[in-house]
């Protein structure tokens, strides 16, 4: 060990022995300089007694509890997740502190303490991280709140807010007047008032971050619950500047004058947020500098409302407000700093705060019998009428604002939540010295038991299963007008979807009314957005999303325009939300078919596989599972017309065999008869065992592909029948056939557990085009020719 070690080996012992014996009596401390990394794991072995454990060190110290915190955090949230429980990641952090906690440890894990619970003299560096972690997360959730929403809201989202807000803040002052009449209060007025506030908000962010991990942010009550809680911010910040001005005439200007400081500084912001997404070409990315200054400028604001305000987290906040959300700026701010800061940093924030509490307090109340009468009596006895007058105020204004039963319990239940707002709000105020340790202790087991309960309360009343069962089932079948949802995901997909519209042969018989749903991940954005492009034209020299999209199926309707109806969205959303998101739409506009992309595409010659899109594939077998109606899947490989000429026929074979999925493809073929430059050919394989028994099944087989209505002078469709033994014989008769047809058109679920495709499962690759779908868009199928895949309502 080197001399400048063993002197400060030396200096630090004999400055804890001077610790020792001063006591309490010491005013003022130097504490020695610090080495920040230790010699090795085994320094205290190879240096005796002279030696310290290598976690005194403050930078291992660090690191340890970083890495444990992950760990844990990590650990919980799988543990969640593998048993089906929709617990919040924010959860599992403030879980982790609960089971780190002091008074959960054994005494003689003194080294647990030297680590997470630093003595009064040292820097806390790791909550000083969670503190920074909590204000940029904040910040974050500025850039991804639109502000709009406010101004959006319609009169049942701010009924609800409001009520929500004023009901249960006016019970709480009222229970607080009654029971200091009584004088048996253990609590002061000034933490009664902690209490009230917190548990009469509801911050936008928190309900986003629980609706986004339950998967329901796309719900009516999920909507409504946002609108609702943006209202409430408002109102809150409102009242609480109220307050704190209402102390006195000074403070009021003091906090006025700020006020108008930092919103001028706001507007100046926005305007340089502004100029740097005009000066940045599309496509490019945002200049590094500007993020940097962009994070400099949360952190003064926040500094800035700690000294002048209040609640220095919240300046991060607004001034995130200030960033434009989405692309190109606000996007690149989620990108580059939300995983990392909320999967290291933040859990040390939820983990420290919530091994600050006294949990010893609690069970020695509970241990002497206190606790039905005692200050935790008090506290939770308040707690829960404040809790139950919000839910009660919110059930009541849905069911006056006329939502479901079931969707108003949900929202009285979403809109009493808590989480990191609330924990950071009352350990301000503990810090402040507002709230005893013992109230603190008590507000963050409330907070904890809340959001452990509210979403396993939401995971039980929302049986996400039956939410279409209600609305029936949607078939193609003798449908006059063929209702389509086309779901485009990228710039390939057009010309492959404007091509299989053509062949839907929009005539006055046989109409097609389309909505174009262009699918944009949400990146920088907290709420879904939809874009219709009837009503919300571009404005001139502003970004469109969707301009390609808008402009070539804007051409097919001047070509069809008789008789056919687009309507062109765009809807930003989560990659993990897109499919609920098309299934709801599709319900909505009462589509009897949506038709989406393979998420392979081959080469320009139609062989070779150029891309393979695994989160697009996802997308396609999660809305087969979850559709309120049929489903088309397109694998595309090759034009379905001849380039040369614009009246060359299209070559239509459907491979029928039998089954719901069959009659849905056979509905579809029927509607394209309409077009005279589409030659169909039913192409039907019975199993020669059937055919021989003479079965009711192969007669149904017959009667279903003959209930396709007969026209005059209709030669557009060909019947072709062959028998098959197995799999192989199959497989042979699709090869022959290959070249000969433009397109096929297959049922998903045709020929399964018949002796059709007796062998052929065990080579499939796609699951999701079903067995001969699959045979027919392999690579290894000799011709070019796109497969249309069509699955009627599971």
């Amino acid at each position: 060990m080197g001399a400048q070690e063993e002197t400060w080996h030396k200096e630090l012992l004999e400055d804890s022995m001077k610790r020792e014996n001063m006591g309490t009596n010491m005013i003022c401390d130097v504490t020695p300089h610090i080495l920040l990394n230790s010699r090795g794991a085994w320094e205290k072995l190879a240096s005796g007694s002279g030696g310290i454990p290598f976690w005194e060190y403050p930078l291992p110290k660090l690191e340890i509890i970083i890495l444990s915190t992950f760990i844990s955090w990590r650990f919980f949230d799988i543990l969640f997740k593998k048993l089906g429980v929709p617990i919040p990641r924010f959860t599992s952090m403030m879980l982790v502190g609960a089971f780190l906690s002091e008074s959960f440890q054994p005494k003689q894990m003194s080294w647990f303490r030297h680590i997470f619970i630093p003595d009064d003299y040292m820097p806390n560096v790791a909550d000083t991280i969670g503190t920074f972690a909590f204000t940029l997360n904040w910040f974050l959730r500025g850039v991804t709140t639109n502000v709009g929403m406010v101004k959006k809201s319609k009169t049942k989202s701010t009924a609800i807010g409001v009520t929500s807000m004023i009901i249960p803040w006016y019970i709480g002052k009222i229970v607080y007047s009654c029971r200091e009449k009584s004088r048996i209060l253990s609590m002061t007025r000034l933490e009664y008032s902690v209490i009230i506030f917190t548990t009469s908000m509801a911050p936008f962010t928190c309900i986003n971050m629980l609706l986004t991990d339950l998967k329901v942010v796309h719900t009516e009550f999920g909507q409504i619950a946002q609108s609702s809680a943006m209202v409430i911010d408002v109102l809150a910040f409102s009242m609480g500047i109220l307050a704190r001005a209402s102390y006195s005439y000074g403070t009021g200007m003091r906090m006025g004058v700020a006020l108008m400081i930092f919103f001028i500084f706001l507007y100046l912001v926005r305007q340089a947020m502004l100029w740097v997404v005009r000066h940045t070409p599309e496509g490019s990315h945002v200049k590094s500098i500007y993020l940097y200054i962009g994070l400099l400028l949360a952190y003064l604001s926040h500094l800035y409302w700690t000294r002048f305000l209040f609640f220095g987290p919240l300046g991060a906040f607004v001034l995130g407000l200030a960033i434009p959300d989405g692309p190109p700026l606000g996007s690149v701010f989620i990108k580059r700093f939300d995983s990392f800061n909320e999967g290291i940093f933040l859990p040390l924030f939820g983990s420290l705060t919530m091994m600050k509490l006294d949990w010893s307090f609690l069970i020695k109340e509970i241990g002497s019998g206190k606790f039905l009468h005692g200050h935790s009596y008090e506290c939770f006895s308040f707690l829960l009428v404040l809790y139950l007058a919000k839910f009660v105020t919110c059930f009541l204004s849905a069911i006056a604002a006329r939502m479901p039963l079931r969707d108003s319990v949900i929202l009285g239940i979403i809109m009493g939540t808590k989480s990191s707002f609330e924990l950071a709000y009352v350990l301000k105020a503990f810090e402040k010295e507002k709230i005893s340790l013992e109230t603190f202790s008590l507000m963050g087991i409330y907070i904890l038991a809340n959001s452990l309960l509210t979403p396993l309360a939401i995971h039980f009343l929302y049986d996400r299963a039956k939410r279409f069962a209600c609305y029936g089932r949607r078939s193609l079948k003798h449908k006059s007008e063929l209702q389509m949802l086309v779901c485009i995901n990228k710039p390939d997909n057009i010309t492959s979807m404007i091509n299989l519209l053509r062949a839907m042969a929009p005539s006055k018989d046989s109409p097609v009314s389309c909505c174009v749903l262009h699918l944009l991940e949400l990146v920088g954005k907290a709420t879904p957005t939809f874009i219709s492009h009837q009503l919300q034209k571009p404005k001139p020299g502003g970004r469109s999303y969707s301009e390609n999209v808008i402009s070539s199926f804007q051409l097919f309707q001047e070509i069809n325009r008789d008789y056919t109806s687009i309507h062109v969205f765009t809807s930003l959303t989560s990659a993990k939300e897109m499919h609920e998101h098309i299934c709801w739409f599709a319900l909505d506009k009462s589509s009897y078919l949506i038709l989406l992309s393979f998420h392979r595409t081959w080469g320009a010659n139609g062989y070779g596989v150029t891309s393979d899109d695994q989160t697009l594939r996802h997308l396609n077998r999660n809305v087969l599972k979850r559709a309120p109606c049929s489903v088309g899947i397109l694998v595309y490989r090759k034009p379905m017309w001849q380039p040369k000429s614009i009246e060359s026929p299209c070559r239509v074979c459907l491979v029928y065999v039998g089954g719901d999925d069959d009659k849905e493809a056979l509905a579809l073929a029927d509607h394209m008869r309409g077009n005279k430059n589409v030659s169909i050919t039913v192409l039907t394989l019975i199993p020669i065992s059937k055919a021989e028994e003479g079965s009711e099944w192969s007669q149904s087989q017959m009667v279903d592909t003959c209930q396709v209505e007969e026209k005059p002078g209709d030669n557009s469709i060909t019947y072709i029948v062959r028998m098959v033994e197995d799999g192989n014989k199959t497989s042979e008769i699709l090869h022959s056939v290959a070249y000969d047809y433009d397109m096929f058109l297959v049922g998903r679920s045709s020929g399964s557990g018949t002796a059709v495709t007796k062998g052929l499962g065990d080579w499939m690759e796609f699951e999701e085009l079903g067995v001969i779908g699959d045979l027919i868009a392999s690579e290894d199928f000799p011709s070019r020719a796109s497969v249309l895949v069509i699955q009627q309502e599971e």
